[in-house]
């Protein structure tokens, strides 16, 4: 077994990052996320980016947050260290205007929100993140873009992984994954694994306690093909998560996951088609000591139901139309409390319908795609959200292209509870780039202009923080690029953002300057990862008023990671975070974590 199949083997089992793919073309790498059917990267207009599974042992990530902190255009906020809450701005917007999809499956839910942090690494065979407005495809939430995290693939290596490490903190994990191919031509897929940490004093000034994390995961899929024409699958996905935060003491906070999900495809000549349903039971706990579990003061279970019906119509090698309708179901259950009271919207459910129409041309060397969508929200009416994209290739080498489009965010209930007054937010969005193969190098830039009516921002007040809209406009410059020196791959990033509320108000948490480099070398038996991230000066927390003392000064960060392969099927890896001993805070009043190890074996057989 040589070292690139177990690279791929390992996609179910061990973390990823980001970079530019270096064993794959362009034009063979494929994603979904686009148009909601698999299309070559090189087809795509908006902008993209991949973790492909060839990358996913280039670094021990232990969260999606650290895959995600490397992407271009994307700025990560936490609270503390693994596990404590996490946002992800894209472009500068929040993380709640970004859709977030596991398997083309959205489990953003109007009641729980996003858990970037909790989504366990062990399942991920490929990240896709679309950068720009996908309201027009995706309906609300996907104002900044989409992330969607794959965790099924066409791949059926034969094969099992294990994989055991262990670093500062008293961090230990576990993980497993095993591929089983049936002479029928189906493939069953099953993973697990655990983590736990003690952490770290997250607070500033010190409380003398440490906040731990800890997690469980299993994951189950089978799949099968029918005929030439027809396949199916079924999927199921739990994990559960428990967190120590600060909030006048030690408390907890408990999160749980069920989803299943089935689906059945058709591939013609000329028409493809999906179908597919999942369900979701989500649980959110929040307890401090004194309560226990078993008696939270805020409770939440979600009941998440999704259907969709996706189509591709290939009218000729340059002329697909696509069409689809999607459903979803949100109930927030009648025994939900919030801070041991009643939560308002208990009992409540809302149900959205979307139906979309999609088009993509090539004339030559032009290429144009759109798209429009009509969603049927039951408490705030028809939204109908559109898409223009055109790329121009001046040569083979160098291509031009542009976007416009609008978006919308339907306000959550965690919204809606605190003010019943908040509008839906609605977007329009502009971006223009260019990108050119060079001898040596090849290069990508992106400019953007987004205009946001009604932006939902949570202001810290006395006692408690409320929401209120304001409108915003978010402007910037995204540059990447990368080149290889000898055996060593370099990917350089810098991004200037403009970001204001209607008042002339930065937007917090966020900096307009952002640098990144990302090295990655192979040679012999070793892998090498070094990773720089510049983030610059921010404010810390959104307030209405000025506040000299709310800002964070910016910082800089190194990674690295190191792996030695005994033999075809084991290596061992090390990494270390925060090379440098920074001592910093990209969230007001949390440190973030000091100089870390880890180590990592893995083997397959």
């Amino acid at each position: 077994m040589n070292r690139s199949i177990l690279a791929m083997a390992m996609a179910s089992l061990l973390p990823s990052t980001y970079s530019i793919a270096q064993d794959v073309s362009v034009d063979e790498t494929m994603v979904i996320t686009a148009n909601r059917f698999e299309q070559p990267l090189s087809e795509v207009i908006t902008s993209t980016t991949i973790v492909s599974k060839q990358e996913i042992e280039a670094i021990q990530a232990k969260s999606l947050v650290d895959v995600l902190k490397r992407v271009p255009g994307v700025e990560v906020s936490q609270s503390g260290g693994r596990g404590h809450s996490a946002s992800v701005f894209v472009r500068g917007f929040n993380s709640n205007q970004v859709l977030f999809l596991v398997d083309g499956v959205r489990i953003n839910s109007a009641a729980g929100g996003i858990s970037f942090n909790h989504i366990p690494v062990g399942i991920i065979e490929r990240v896709e993140v679309i950068k720009g407005p996908g309201g027009a495809l995706y309906g609300s939430d996907a104002i900044a873009g989409v992330i969607n995290v794959i965790t099924s693939s066409s791949e059926s290596n034969e094969g099992t992984v294990v994989s055991l490490g262990a670093g500062s903190d008293a961090q230990k994990e576990a993980n497993f994954s095993t591929t089983r191919a049936f002479a029928n031509g189906g493939i069953l897929k099953l993973a697990g694994g655990f983590e736990e940490t003690d952490g770290f004093d997250i607070k500033d000034p010190a409380t003398g306690l440490d906040y731990g994390y800890e997690s469980q995961n299993l994951f189950a899929s089978y799949s099968q093909a029918f005929n030439e024409q027809f396949s199916g699958s079924a999927s199921v996905r739990w994990y559960d998560s428990l967190t120590e935060y600060d909030s006048g003491g030690k408390n907890y906070g408990y999160s749980e996951n069920l989803s299943i999900t089935a689906d059945v495809q058709y591939h013609g000549d000329k028409l493809s088609s999906t179908f597919r349903a999942n369900q979701q039971a989500i649980e959110n706990l929040n307890y401090s000591q004194a309560q226990g579990k078993d008696n939270a003061g805020t409770e939440k279970k979600i009941s998440l139901t999704n259907l969709q019906f996706l189509n591709q119509y290939s009218v000729s090698e340059n002329f697909t139309v696509g069409a689809g309708a999607d459903w979803r179901r949100e109930k927030l259950d009648d025994d939900a409390l919030s801070y041991g009271n009643p939560d308002k919207l208990a009992g409540e459910s809302r149900n959205t319908t979307g139906v979309y129409l999609s088009t993509d041309v090539q004339f030559g060397d032009l290429q144009l795609t759109g798209s429009v969508r009509n969603d049927k929200h039951d408490t705030y009416d028809n939204h109908v959200t559109w898409s223009l994209g055109t790329r121009y290739h001046l040569t083979q080498a160098h291509s031009l292209r542009a976007a416009l489009g609008t978006s919308f965010k339907a306000p959550s209930y965690s919204d809606l509870t605190n003010n019943s007054d908040l509008k839906p937010e609605e977007a329009i969005s502009r971006e223009i780039g260019y990108t050119g193969e060079f001898e040596l190098f090849t290069l990508d830039v992106t400019a953007y202009d987004n205009d946001v009516d009604n932006l939902i921002i949570w202001y810290e007040g006395s006692p408690w923080w409320y929401p209120e809209n304001v409108d915003a406009e978010l402007r910037g410059l995204e540059i990447s690029g990368t080149f290889n020196t000898g055996f060593i791959h370099h990917t350089l990033v810098a991004e200037f953002k403009d970001h204001q509320d209607s008042g002339g108000n930065k937007l917090a948490k966020r900096a307009d300057e952002n640098y990144k480099w990302l090295l990655d070398a192979s040679y012999e038996d070793f892998d090498f990862n070094l990773t720089y991230t510049y983030t610059g000066e921010r404010l810390g927390n959104p307030k209405e008023v000025s506040d000299p003392k709310n800002e964070l000064p910016s910082v800089s960060l190194w990674d690295a990671s190191v792996g030695y392969w005994v033999s075809q099927d084991l290596v061992v890896r090390a990494r270390v975070d925060n090379l440098t001993n920074e001592k910093y805070q990209t969230t007001l009043s949390y440190n973030a974590p000091e100089r870390r190890y880890f180590a990592n074996l893995t083997y397959q057989f």
